[in-house]
């Protein structure tokens, strides 16, 4: 009787050990994942992988608090009890007006003048004219034309490209003779922006090409920036949509309205944020997200299910990613830059609150307000901001 032989089964091969991966390995593995969630995912597996990923930050905003006292600055990523990111250009005292991808950021160095751009991360400054050039039409036929230089006050600020790249051009909501202007490289001062440009916008951000901002009846503000001739004039072409609602909810008695502009994590869709706060109990209490929608001649906001994204809104700072998780709730956070009164008022405040600030869920499950980000005293300077680093 002839017996089958047993095959020896090879003994089970040793689980590697990825937890001492070496850091140049780690730092191309961490630099290649797009996922939000699972660069906190990597974060959180030991002490070493968590240091790879504080060496290699993701590209999520970093909270900015300025002040004269000194400039504090907080990952969210990582932990607000991580050391605060260096800062070469920090400057004590400035406002801050705006944010945009490189850390490049627009500021106010004193109270109404010495506007600059400022880079954050290299210490570089590009200084910005403290005048804009007003037409004023002395009536007669043919029009009489004047022109005087006016001082700005800019209330926010975008950027369409760092100001190396012959792109760039500055965007500024203001208040005074002019309500909005332009900038770019070589101009001596600000221009106007065309006729019915919005005397009350709440916000501004540049995407597809185009500056848009918004105003408390939702019209959207459309301005594309163009650069011509040998002199490269700059000469802006203007829309307005009259932009329909589609199931916005109204404020309830009490409430303060402010929304925020962003391009969405796909870079394909405007976004419009709704900011419903109530002064009488505590502050902010709830979110509306929108989407910009066009179909045939039609411009409307329409509702927009937020799954899979975060946002952080802030005055001209605002920005989206994608958490690689397209089933779940989206989530919001927010900074202390909502004031009585109407929105040029950010320039009459004496001190500037820190604590109307944290995280809202999407989720109905959970939309209560976490008071998630650093508590701090007020600013007498300037509203906290995200750095875009």
């Amino acid at each position: 009787m002839f017996h089958r032989s047993e095959r020896q089964m090879p003994p089970p091969a040793a689980v590697a050990d990825w937890s001492g991966l070496h850091q140049d390995i780690l730092s191309r593995i961490f630099l290649s994942i797009a996922c939000i969630g699972d660069r906190v995912r990597f974060s959180a597996v030991n002490q070493h992988w968590r240091g790879v990923a504080l060496q290699n930050p993701p590209p999520l905003p970093w909270l900015l608090m300025p002040s004269t006292a000194g400039t504090s600055c907080y990952r969210i990523f990582g932990g607000i009890a991580d050391p605060q990111p260096p800062l070469a250009g920090a400057v004590r005292g400035a406002r801050f007006c705006g944010s945009s991808h490189g850390g490049w950021s627009v500021v106010v160095l004193h109270q109404w003048h010495g506007h600059a751009l400022l880079n954050l991360r290299s210490g570089e400054r590009v200084l910005l004219p403290d005048h804009v050039r007003v037409t004023l039409n002395g009536g007669r036929v043919p029009p009489n034309f004047n022109v005087i230089r006016c001082p700005i006050m800019i209330r926010a600020a975008a950027v369409s490209a760092p100001p190396p790249s012959a792109a760039c051009v500055v965007a500024a909501l203001t208040t005074g003779q002019t309500t909005m202007a332009f900038w770019r490289p070589g101009m001596d001062c600000w221009s106007p922006a065309p006729l019915g440009a919005p005397c009350d916008a709440q916000d501004l951000t540049y995407h597809d090409g185009c500056f848009w901002a918004v105003n408390p009846c939702e019209q959207l503000f459309c301005y594309r920036p163009e650069i011509a001739g040998a002199d490269g004039a700059l000469t802006v072409q203007h829309l307005v949509y009259q932009c329909c609602a589609d199931q916005m909810t109204p404020a309830a008695p009490g409430e303060i309205v402010s929304r925020y502009l962003l391009p969405a994590a796909s870079g394909e869709d405007l976004l419009m944020v709704k900011r419903f706060v109530d002064p009488a109990r505590g502050g902010t209490r709830r979110f509306e997200v929108f989407r910009l929608e066009k179909q045939l001649g039609r411009t409307s906001w329409r509702f927009h299910k937020m799954e899979g994204q975060v946002l952080f809104v802030g005055r001209s700072c605002s920005k989206a990613f994608d958490t690689g998780r397209s089933g779940n709730p989206g989530y919001i956070y927010f900074l202390d830059d909502v004031y009585g009164g109407r929105p040029m008022s950010v320039l009459q405040q004496n001190e500037y609150p820190c604590t109307d600030m944290g995280g809202w869920s999407c989720s109905p499950d959970d939309e209560e307000i976490k008071r998630c980000l650093p508590w701090a005293h007020p600013s007498d300077s300037s509203p906290s901001i995200w750095y875009l680093h």
